[in-house]
């Protein structure tokens, strides 16, 4: 027997933290993408599975055409690379266990098994639709997450279904006999049938015995119905307690499917008997004799013929109303109870084939260099927050047809998964009418979208505030919801004023109907469009009205938002440090209450490290930003923007300090995650460039400041066009540094560009005042002193604008000593 390998410690560019689990096909490891700061699972395939090149390439093949295939119930594959004579796979990284395992660890309703796994089925389907094979498919190859979500994994024996002959030497018209040893009995749920059965058999057939089709037992050509033989194996296991194949050899289950002795269910069962017939025949010996396709087999397993339109009917409308009605009364008045798989055809007209279609058309006009990078993003986390919304809203019908929550329960999901319906909606319409503002700030609009997750805390709808008892009040205000959703997705798009406008009215009809909890969200709302109209005293009197309002009427997780912006506006906005400082553990309290998913946290955290790098206390502010990035790396779901943005302000925060190479590593840091999330032609990362070139500039790196610098300006004026506020860091870091290197005519050029921008924009902002300096201190060079003191007097007017008092000083010093002397 060889001894195991050591652990690797890193896998191409990949980190390597730790053994998850190994198999017949290779060894899984967590690891870490630190380019783009991320977990991912690595799968290193046995090198004795690559003895010849044709088996080497077939399966980098298969591996990236996986990493083609985009679904949210398939594992997502990043990558796929040599390491010393294997290959591996970088994989997305799920937090969860395996069906085997979440179907152990609590007695599960069989509708709720039943969706779990057809989810799967969906994975394994668009795996087909693709052309691909998976050949493994078993209750150890599909994960189910911590929202129970369902993932199909480890493609490990997959073959493009084109040309799906196996070779040879893969596999032989008759398998060698193997005896499966006994004496290891596996801790699972098996029906008495050993733990060999159920591992991947490598050699001549490929595949796990318990779980492999005739086609795979005897010899003949596998393609996607044999998939459906492994998936009706699974479903048939999951729904009845036991494997329908009880044998201690391989041979003794090739004799039971030879001879299609599948068990009838066990008695009592409360499974209906029609999702047998239909399992039955996705069991079929013969491969033409089942179900047309997996896509066919779901929709039977997920047809009920009992169920009436009108019962469907009642579940639609409901859903997507979600008013204060009670959704238990409304649903007993339907001759049949509502049939779950309807609430799929719920986000229509909201988020579908036609919506995305218009976004995509809104984006591309804009002819933002960008847009298609943000489009990408946008899509892809449209799709999974509508598949979130999907997958609960089903979980609430599943809850009411079984009755295993009150009426009063199933009412306040539905309330919520309503009101995150309509910010969907709104969010969408708006990027349906997108500019070029809209696209820049499109990916971190979805990142600010309101958690789903939060429709199934029960305890935190039970503390939230009543609907009015009087149904036309309720629906005034569930119409009022839906405008205000649209003025805080104005917001989180930085259309301040139009925002303004909207919230304003919605703000005067809210008090009108009398609603506080109304009232509370609109001026938490108002609160934040007023920060970012930069009208700070406005924005602390809303956020202060949201907090009040939001802890007398149980809306914590209104006041605790309120509460971490109002820090910020306090701090940054107001220059109240110390009423800022006094007002976290307030803040603190109102999160801690609100069961808060981690981002109000962060969000406190971050403007906080703000306010404490104003102060000028470095470790503090390190300290709270680090907790910022350390709280949202913990999130589940795609990174936020918020990471890159904490990282570039602790950049910022170090070239104050003079700490340049600090700064620079998150500079880097920063552009690195900017690419990931928003898209490497995004003006973001122009501005992590520019930092870059600081960075670099005060370290005396001149060639890459410059580098950074032309890269930052270039990138800035494909975004925002030749004349923009924005360009003067980059403009401003290329005439110092042309300067100090001697390149006057250089230097003079991008001096005098940025100046007549700004006063053709009518600008006088702080990052002015270095420029009109460096133009002063060109012009005493070649002794023109009367232009420097001119340029230094302007310069010292901008920094006492700012409130830059030191600058000032020093830029008044410059032009005392130009003055002419006395006679």
């Amino acid at each position: 027997m060889t001894e195991a390998a050591p652990q690797p410690t890193a896998i191409g560019p990949f980190v390597v933290l730790r053994k998850l689990g190994e198999g017949a096909m290779g060894v899984v490891y967590a690891g870490y993408d630190l380019a783009l700061d991320r977990k991912v699972a690595l799968k290193l395939v046995r090198p004795s599975l690559l003895g010849n090149e044709a088996a080497r390439e077939r399966m980098i093949r298969e591996a990236q055409a996986m990493a083609r295939l985009s679904h949210p119930h398939v594992v997502q594959v990043y990558q796929v690379g040599a390491h010393e004579r294997s290959l591996y796979m970088a994989m997305e990284h799920i937090e969860g266990e395996t069906l085997g395992s979440w179907l152990r660890a609590h007695t599960r309703p069989w509708p709720l098994v039943l969706r779990t796994i057809c989810d799967a089925g969906r994975g394994l389907a668009a795996a087909h639709a693709a052309g691909l094979v998976h050949r493994d498919f078993k209750p150890d190859n599909v994960l189910v997450d911590a929202g129970g979500r369902a993932r199909v994994v480890d493609f490990g024996l997959v073959q493009a279904s084109e040309g799906a002959d196996e070779s040879a030497d893969e596999v032989t018209e008759e398998p060698p006999q193997t005896t499966l040893p006994s004496g290891q009995v596996s801790g699972e749920r098996s029906g008495g049938v050993r733990w060999s059965a159920r591992l991947t058999q490598r050699g001549n057939a490929l595949g796990t015995p318990l779980y492999m089709s005739p086609e795979q037992h005897f010899g003949q050509t596998v393609g996607p119905y044999s998939d459906q033989y492994s998936f009706a194996l699974t479903l048939y296991e999951a729904l009845y307690g036991e494997h329908p194949f009880c044998s201690d050899s391989w041979e003794g289950i090739r004799q039971q499917i030879r001879a299609g002795m599948l068990p009838q269910p066990p008695p009592g069962s409360a499974v209906p008997w029609r999702l047998f017939k239909v399992i039955s025949r996705g069991l079929a010996f013969r491969p033409e004799d089942r179900w047309p396709s997996l896509t066919a087999m779901i929709a039977a397993l997920e047809h009920d013929p009992w169920r009436r339109p009108l019962g469907i009917a009642a579940v639609v409308g409901l859903l997507g109303l979600a008013s204060a009605a009670s959704y238990a009364v409304a649903s007993r008045q339907a001759q049949e109870p509502p049939r779950c798989g309807a609430v799929t055809h719920q986000l229509a007209g909201v988020w579908d084939g036609g919506r995305a279609e218009a976004v995509a058309s809104a984006f591309t006009a804009t002819r933002a260099e960008f847009a298609q990078d943000a489009l990408d993003r946008v899509k892809s986390r449209l799709d999974d927050y509508a598949q979130s919304w999907i997958d609960e809203s089903r979980a609430v019908c599943e809850a009411h047809v079984s009755g295993s929550q009150t009426g009063r329960m199933i009412d306040l999901r539905s309330a919520c998964l309503g009101r995150r319906k309509a910010h969907l909606a709104a969010l969408v319409d708006v990027f349906a009418a997108a500019d070029r503002d809209v696209v820049e700030h499109a990916v971190q609009a979805v990142a600010a979208l309101p958690s789903i997750s939060a429709c199934d805390d029960p305890e935190g709808l039970v503390r939230g505030a009543a609907p009015p008892d009087d149904p036309r009040t309720a629906a005034q205000v569930e119409a009022l919801r839906e405008r205000l959703a649209r003025a805080d997705v104005l917001e989180s798009t930085g259309q301040f004023e139009p925002g303004l406008a909207l919230v304003r009215g919605v703000r005067a009809e809210a008090d009108a109907v009398a609603h506080a909890p109304l009232s509370a969200e609109a001026a938490l709302i108002e609160g934040k469009l007023q920060l970012g109209a930069a009208n700070p005293g406005e924005a602390e009197a809303a956020l202060v009205r949201a907090i009040r309002l939001g802890i007398s009427h149980d809306m914590h997780a209104v006041a605790a938002e309120a509460a971490a912006v109002r820090v910020f506006v306090l701090g940054e906005g107001l220059s109240r440090h110390a009423e800022a400082f006094a007002a976290e553990v307030f803040a603190e309290a109102l999160i801690e209450r609100a069961h808060d998913d981690g981002r109000l946290a962060a969000l406190l955290s971050n403007n906080l490290g703000a306010v404490h790098d104003l102060q000028g206390n470095t470790d503090r502010a390190r300290a709270y930003f680090e907790r910022t990035i350390a709280g949202l790396e913990r999130r589940p779901g795609p990174p936020d923007p918020l990471i890159a943005i904490t990282h570039h302000n602790l950049g910022n925060m170090y070239f104050d300090r003079n700490d340049f190479a600090q700064a620079r590593e998150h500079y880097a840091l920063a552009r690195q995650l900017f690419t990931a999330i928003v898209g490497d032609a995004h003006p973001f990362v122009a501005h992590a460039l520019a930092g870059l070139g600081d960075a670099d500039a005060g370290r005396g790196e001149d060639e890459r400041a410059l580098a950074n610098y032309e890269q930052a300006l270039r990138r800035m004026e494909a975004a925002y066009g030749m004349r923009h506020l924005y360009l003067l860091q980059p403009l401003a870091g290329l005439g110092r540094v042309h300067a100090r290197r001697g390149q006057v005519a250089a230097a003079e050029q991008a001096f005098a560009r940025a100046v007549t921008m700004a006063d053709a924009l009518g600008l006088s902002h702080p990052m002015l005042a270095p420029v009109l300096e460096g133009q002063a201190d060109l012009a005493v060079a070649r002794g023109a002193r009367d232009r420097a003191r001119a340029l230094y007097e302007r310069a010292a007017e901008v920094y006492r604008a700012s409130g830059d008092v030191e600058a000032e000083r020093r830029a008044v010093l410059r032009a005392r000593d130009l003055a002419p002397a006395a006679k």
